[in-house]
């Protein structure tokens, strides 16, 4: 009772403002009126901001002062970067038809044209500008610093790197490594012929290769010291062995060689074939790789299937840690590790046909003695090492737990039951094991993992000495937002020793926010408005700025800059006041319980002047959820499959997207209980007219729509696009890429969980096909003859159906055209057809011509039949 008084409430409130009556209407000609924003950056001060929109496909730029707001139009620019700390910009720009590379100073305007070099190095907070040069058959390097205008000319080195904060330099010149203060005098850093280097400017330590040793350098004390020699290298028979300097320190134990087998790795040469009259296509029973997946030369050795082997230092010995197609080798990213693991994918290859994905046995190596151990047969997911490298980690899907791996035993062990909250994806719902919410990153040295579960962040001690902790303190579950690192959902290393910004979704209101984590301390909002999604584009190289946007269905997600603690925020650009010249409309969140009275939801768009006491046409589109949309922006544009949202609202209609969550085995039904069940209550609550509903899906859901109508006459007419009609004959349909769909039923989206044999009746009940002799609704089809992902016969089997039975039911192919719709041309006449047909059937519009008369071969593209 209560929700049915909170839609009333919601519906009621939309009164007709004296504006809105002199809105217009979006149509197919204001489309290109819209422009689209490119990417925005941020210098590393927060001073300035760069951006750019496209309108009718020509792209302008635009450099902003955040402080001033005042912003200027960079003509012809292109790739823009700013650096030296937000000082300098770079950009390419198009003078007299050529292409020049300007640098500005932004303080003043200062431009310098940059004539030297196209490609130019720069460093966030570096005044220095590098560049490689090629003349006669030699590499030189130049450098140059913008505020003191030194500059630094390397003959003869194309590798340098500047150090001891900007105020030395190395390089290689010929086989000389070279060193000193940046306009020397320099220093021979070895005393012999180099070939090759690793160096790390932090510790101004490296290695160097020279002749077949290899060295430790040390540029503070200017000492060497010899790691191993080459030639005490006995390379495996049938390898090579391939001299490089590689970055360790002279603790490290081992290296993984680089060995390369001493036969082809190449595929033979393809003769040209002959020509027989015919080509045959031989399907065998037991091919690793199925017919139409294989590509021709991928079959021979390749570098992938090479033994790998590690060498040990201080014994001079050679181990060989992967055997020759053994798969692949996943090593810690440290120097000091005594184990590796082996993802064995090869007895799963031929099972991609039905699994998609390709799991693997996993071995734990030991990589002093090339002993390997099954760890774990048959998994989904590889295990990921800690930096330190005496951990991994796995998400065992099976047992839906997090595991560490016990090396020296090769067994696994459950670290994640102490949190006592699901860690797996708990809204997963096809038949494949759900997958984890993630791993988040490592603290303490490498020695603590850091996992999501649905809302919160969570460490773990790795060595199960004590119980998980949560970082977030329980913020996340109590208040139902999800919680995560902004940016990226992984960081290898995580300082929680530092204030952390997380990014957020409320589950209730659906947006998106910005939060600040202290560990141990506190989680705090920055930024959050029930009313917007707020998304973070950038922050700046200091931390005190912020680009964002601010969307939802009314508000286009314009540019916003703030400070850090956001108490001012200031929006830098306002991209589409057109927008304000139309009937909009609003979005809303509408929730009811479904046939087995369950709590459902999704999203309902009316007009912005939405009348309760008046009748509107409506149409239902879905596509599995939605809700989690609901301060989406929707641009107007044409059509590639399924309605433009923002015209339909603008003209009097009311559009419904309900959740859809599915039972393996059933996933008709389960789209009935939620699609028929919102439409019924959508009706009883007066916010839809029987007679007056159309029904829309497209690809997985255009399946459901032609399901729907074999079970149910509640809508008026139907559009169905590139969907499964006969999900029997559609598990063997080959798909674009080679693929047979048997994975879709079997562990993915078409959600059957069993084969055609084990789910016989379970397949035939997702075959609308069988029931065409039910469906009473009018039907427009939507399919195309290119069409990589559903075959065209599965709409052609459709309309085939409905024309032997005599129902209503108009087939649409733009041949040539795949799944969706690329041209501009067709999907303007499939923009202008499709609202034609909802326009009669729901808002008692004449029928067009070509409904009514068809449109003969003779006639294609010679009367189109739109009028009426």
């Amino acid at each position: 009772m209560r929700k049915t008084i909170l839609l009333a409430a919601m519906v009621g409130c939309i009164t007709i403002q004296p504006a809105m009556s002199q809105r217009r209407s979006l149509d197919t000609a204001n489309y290109k009126e819209w422009k689209r924003l490119g990417n925005a950056t941020l210098s590393y001060d927060g001073a300035w901001v760069s951006y750019s929109y496209t309108e009718n496909e020509a792209s302008q730029r635009y450099l902003v002062n955040t402080q001033s707001g005042k912003a200027v139009r960079l003509e012809g620019n292109d790739n823009p970067e700013f650096f030296h700390s937000g000082k300098w910009m770079k950009y390419n720009q198009t003078i007299d038809g050529n292409q020049v590379l300007l640098l500005t100073r932004l303080k003043d305007g200062k431009k310098i044209a940059w004539t030297k070099s196209p490609y130019v190095l720069t460093g966030a907070t570096s005044p220095w500008l590098s560049y490689t040069d090629w003349k006669d058959g030699a590499t030189s390097a130049f450098l140059y610093n913008l505020d003191t205008q030194d500059s630094v000319v390397l003959n003869g080195v194309s590798r340098y790197a500047l150090y001891n904060k900007e105020r030395s330099l190395l390089f290689l010149q010929k086989d000389q490594l070279m060193a000193g203060p940046l306009k020397g005098p320099y220093k021979a850093v070895f005393e012999g012929p180099v070939s090759d280097y690793i160096f790390n400017k932090d510790t101004q330590e490296g290695t160097l290769l020279s002749g077949s040793k290899l060295y430790a350098f040390f540029l503070t004390t200017g000492r060497h010291q010899l790691i191993l020699d080459y030639n005490d290298i006995k390379a495996p028979e049938g390898y090579t062995i391939r001299p490089k300097a590689y970055d360790i320190t002279t603790a490290a134990k081992h290296i993984l060689l680089d060995a390369s087998f001493n036969g082809s790795n190449q595929s033979p040469k393809m003769n040209k074939p002959a020509d027989t009259g015919f080509e045959l296509e031989l399907w065998t029973w037991n091919e690793q790789v199925s017919q139409r997946r294989q590509r021709r030369g991928v079959y021979n050795r390749t570098q992938m299937d090479d033994a790998q082997f590690m060498y040990l230092i201080t014994e001079k010995k050679v181990v060989e840690v992967a055997p020759e197609k053994a798969g692949r080798l996943l090593t810690p990213d440290c120097e000091d590790y005594d184990y590796a693991v082996i993802a064995d994918q090869r007895p799963y290859i031929p099972m991609v046909d039905w699994k998609y994905d390709t799991n693997a046995d996993i071995y734990v190596v030991d990589v002093r003695t090339g002993e390997r151990r099954l760890v774990l047969k048959d998994s989904p997911e590889n295990p990921q090492w800690s930096y330190n490298g005496k951990y991994a980690v796995l998400f065992n899907q099976a047992l839906r737990e997090w595991q560490v791996l016990d090396t020296k035993n090769g067994l696994l062990r459950g670290i994640s039951q102490s949190i006592g909250y699901p860690v797996y994806n708990e809204d997963h719902d096809e038949p494949d094991a759900a997958a984890s919410y993630g791993l988040a990153g490592w603290t303490d040295n490498g020695n603590t993992a850091i996992i999501y579960d649905r809302y919160d962040i969570w460490a773990i001690d790795l060595s199960g000495q004590e119980t998980a902790r949560c970082l977030t303190n329980g913020y996340g579950r109590t208040h139902q937002v999800q919680l995560r690192w902004l940016s990226t959902p992984f960081i290898n290393r995580v300082d929680l020793s530092k204030p952390l910004l997380l990014q957020s979704f409320n589950e209730r209101t659906k947006s998106n926010g910005l939060y600040r984590l202290i560990t141990g301390k506190s989680v705090t909002s920055l930024v959050e408005n029930p009313d917007y999604s707020i998304q973070v584009n950038a922050v700046s190289g200091d931390g005190s700025s912020f680009l964002y946007t601010k969307s939802n269905y009314r508000t286009f997600p314009d540019i916003w800059f703030s400070k850090e603690n956001f108490k001012k925020q200031q929006r830098l650009t306002d991209i589409n006041p057109q927008q304000q010249q139309y009937n909009w409309g609003s979005a809303r969140l509408v929730t009811w319980k479904n046939y087995e009275g369950k709590q459902n939801q999704g999203l309902l768009y009316v007009p912005e002047n939405y009348d309760s006491t008046k009748s509107y046409p409506m149409i239902v589109d879905f596509y599995e959820t939605h809700s989690a949309d609901l301060h989406n922006y929707l641009t107007p544009e044409y059509s590639t499959s399924t309605i433009d949202i923002p015209t339909y609202v603008s003209n009097g209609y009311v559009v419904f997207r309900p959740d859809v969550h599915y039972k393996t085995g059933h996933p008709g039904e389960s789209t009935y209980n939620a699609v028929v069940s919102g439409t019924e209550e959508l009706i009883r609550r007066g916010v839809a007219e029987k007679g007056r509903i159309g029904l829309q899906g497209h690809s997985w859901s255009g399946f459901q729509v032609y399901y729907l109508v074999t079970r149910t006459n509640i809508f008026t007419c139907v559009n169905a696009g590139a969907g499964v009609s006969n999900a029997t004959y559609n598990y063997f349909a080959i798909r674009q890429n080679g693929a047979p769909c048997m994975f879709k039923y079997e562990v993915e989206q078409s959600r059957i969980g069993k084969n055609l044999w084990n789910g016989r009746e379970e397949f035939l009940q997702s075959s609308p096909v069988f029931n065409a002799d039910k469906i009473q609704t009018p039907m427009l089809i939507f399919h195309n003859d290119k069409d990589g992902a559903v075959a065209f016969t599965q709409g052609l089997d459709m309309f085939l159906a409905m024309r032997r039975l005599g129902k209503q039911a108009w087939l649409l192919n733009y041949k040539g055209e795949n799944h969706t719709l690329n041209g501009e041309a067709a999907q303007y006449d499939w923009t202008l057809r499709m609202g034609q047909f909802f326009d009669h059937y729901l808002k008692g519009k004449p029928m067009p011509r070509w409904m009514k008369e068809g449109i003969s071969v003779d006639e294609r593209n010679v009367d189109q039949k739109y009028d009426f």
